[in-house]
């Protein structure tokens, strides 16, 4: 039952403390999972009353935020701005806490060794990723690839040991999580109960004590009364702005247990992902380098046995040409003639030519000596006749 009081008692202000052992009520109050939240279905709405949302708790609950109205003194100096300090203290706190550990880790390492592994396996061109179920282009020389996996194989196993120490790392966050949820429920919880103890205790205030002080206050002859009450009145509004503050507060831890999970889950998942890796991905990369070794051993004495065959038709091949040129120019040489027909016919018509020019010239020549006789006689007569004519002359 709520204590009556008059102007007199806001002017002195009370001296009653909040009761020591209200968080402790609230912490009984908030044993069960959903004490505080309405039914399923029931929206939180404006629509829902102060009446509503009690009505809609178990029994135990309603007894307890009652117990919890009766206990504020809305008289007290300050309530307006101390009422549920303690929870928002220990939800601060705990925010540090969390913030603190989460601060001192590097939340993406857990990432970036993944890509790093996989990185570092498809730069060797023989990533699983890359050569399962098909090894692809493989290296032509051996050698070369036994010295590059032993260099891949040695990098590898120093990302897989960091990777098993992020993966406990992340064990070991997916239990803070849960800590953090756990935490964060039981805060939700309590300040849900502070909200409706202080909505309740400030609505059975105005209904049945805020009348009472406007009438003293009208009845009163001192002016400064109205005054007091004018004041009381802003207090009461404060208070009902801090249980509308914490009603927010409240709101949001609701909406952090969802992200708490998201991330929660996120870890689990890069801890499957990581066991995956570790248990799977690098033993089946290390069966098929195993493979790939073979398959290059393979096709290098398959290239050999190539090469030999090729070398042997080659030298049959060039043999067999020599063989036939050899043999045929030996049958022609063997079959050819000491003087080949073709010379003798050429020296006989050669021969013959030889002596037809020598009769034909013959012939000229004496045709010519002829003709040279018969114009020397003529030259001679000339000759002759001109001398003798001359002479005559003389006479």
């Amino acid at each position: 039952m709520v204590q009556e009081i008059s102007l007199a008692d806001l002017t002195r202000g009370s001296s009653t403390a909040q009761p020591a052992d209200l968080t402790g009520t609230v912490a009984t109050a908030t044993n069960g999972a959903a004490s505080v939240l309405a039914p399923a279905g029931a929206a939180l709405t404006p629509e829902n009353t102060l009446e509503q949302q009690l009505a809609n708790l178990p029994e135990a609950d309603r007894a307890r935020i009652q117990q919890m109205a009766d206990s504020i003194d809305l008289t007290k100096n300050g309530i307006e701005s101390s009422y549920a300090k303690d929870v928002q203290r220990s939800t601060s706190t705990f925010a540090d806490d969390i913030l603190a550990k989460v601060r001192s880790k590097d939340t993406g390492q857990a990432g970036e060794l993944l890509q790093n592994l996989l990185t570092t396996v498809d730069s060797a061109e023989l990533g699983p990723i890359r050569n399962i179920p098909i090894l692809g282009g493989l290296i032509n020389s051996a050698d070369k690839l036994r010295r590059r996996y032993q260099k891949v194989s040695s990098q590898i196993d120093e990302i897989v040991g960091k990777l098993e120490a992020q993966q406990t790392r992340l064990v070991s966050d997916i239990a803070l999580y849960d800590t953090m949820y756990q935490q964060n429920a039981e805060q939700y919880k309590q300040l849900k109960m502070y909200v409706l103890a202080g909505k309740s205790a400030l609505h059975d205030f105005r209904a049945n004590q805020l009348p009472k002080l406007e009438a003293e206050a009208a009845a009163s002859s001192d002016p400064m009364q109205a005054q007091v009450l004018t004041d009381f009145k802003s207090k009461l509004d404060r208070f009902a702005k801090r249980l509308d503050d914490l009603d927010r507060v409240s709101v949001v831890a609701l909406q952090t247990a969802p992200q708490i999970k998201i991330i929660q889950n996120a870890d689990q998942t890069i801890v499957d992902k990581i066991d995956t890796t570790i248990s799977t991905t690098i033993p089946v990369w290390k069966s098929q380098m195993v493979i790939a070794l073979g398959l290059e051993n393979q096709r290098k004495a398959l290239d050999l046995q190539r090469q030999a065959d090729d070398v042997t038709n080659r030298m049959l091949q060039q043999n067999a040409r020599i063989l036939h040129q050899g043999a045929v120019d030996a049958e022609k040489a063997n079959q050819r003639g000491v003087i080949d027909i073709d010379t003798i016919e050429k020296v006989n018509n050669e021969l013959i030519s030889t002596l037809r020019e020598t009769v034909q010239i013959q012939k000229e020549g004496k045709a010519n000596r002829e003709a040279a006789e018969v114009k020397m006689r003529q030259i001679e007569t000339d000759l002759k006749n001109a001398l003798i004519a001359n002479a005559q002359q003389m006479h």
